[in-house]
């Protein structure tokens, strides 16, 4: 019956996910066009059929659709399929780290369904247009706010302690502001490291240590097969502040013990 349950919310939680990533993959078309993206329904952007709520179904419509417009038949771009998955995914991988079903951090959990989908979303626009939506960094802002004042209540489980929100925001934003003025960081880092780090406080240094090991293997190895290659940074500190949400105060506990030995 357990396994059943765990099954059933992790199902739940993916569609969740997937959900998310279908609307906010609605919200990087539309913004660009200046088109409403919230009292607009969704429509094939080749004959503009309004979809039918059997189509909007997250994963499975792409699917069952061969990835094609029921009506015009025009190709769907692969990006519907992996927005939905990576949302999905991460949401799910999220439900898991915290906890499952037994969770004790409802609230971390919360912010964490919709922290992934926008870490998802910030990095399918850095790849696509080298931009870090200002609409993504707001909103892992916002959830930093919500984070910093919820610590402050002892009776809600937090690693963080308020003023470390605060010095989050800083630590590494600072340094990144300065190399932005040297052109050698977008500012769109800047503004991701400032916002992730008001949410994760001391856990964004792990997370920016990630980030650059991942993108350095990846950054060697591309420039070994391509001679020129414009890389993105934000995917890489996406994924980075995802695994600092989930494991970044642990990590900063196992090397504070390694320097006691």
């Amino acid at each position: 019956m357990e396994v059943f349950l765990y099954i059933m919310f992790g199902f739940m939680i993916f569609m969740l996910g997937a959900a998310f990533g279908s609307f906010f993959n609605v919200i990087l078309c539309r913004v660009p066009k200046k088109e409403d993206f919230v009292k607009t329904r969704s429509y094939c952007p080749e004959c503009k059929h309004v979809l039918k709520w059997y189509e909007l179904v997250p994963v499975f419509s792409y699917i069952f659709q061969r990835a094609r417009c029921r009506k015009c038949q025009a190709k769907m771009s692969p990006q519907y399929l992996l927005m939905e998955l990576f949302c999905g995914g991460g949401n799910l991988w999220a439900f898991i780290a915290l906890g499952g079903i037994d969770t004790n951090r409802p609230i971390q959990l919360i912010i964490a369904f919709i922290l992934f989908p926008v870490l998802v979303s910030l990095s399918a626009e850095d790849i696509k247009i080298t931009e870090i939506p200002y609409w993504c960094t707001g909103t892992i802002a916002i959830l930093g706010v919500i984070a910093t004042v919820l610590s402050l209540f002892p009776s809600l489980p937090s690693d963080t302690l308020w003023y470390e929100h605060l010095i989050g925001a800083f630590i590494i934003s600072v340094p990144f502001a300065i190399f932005f003025f040297f052109g050698a960081m977008g500012g769109g880092d800047v503004h991701l490291t400032a916002s992730a780090g008001l949410l994760l406080g001391f856990a964004i240094v792990p997370s920016v240590l990630i980030a650059f090991i991942i993108g350095g293997v990846f950054g060697v190895v591309v420039k070994a097969t391509k001679k020129r290659a414009t890389i993105c940074f934000g995917p890489f500190l996406a994924l980075g502040i995802a695994a600092g949400y989930l494991y970044g105060y642990k990590i900063i506990q196992l090397y504070s013990g390694l320097l006691v030995l």
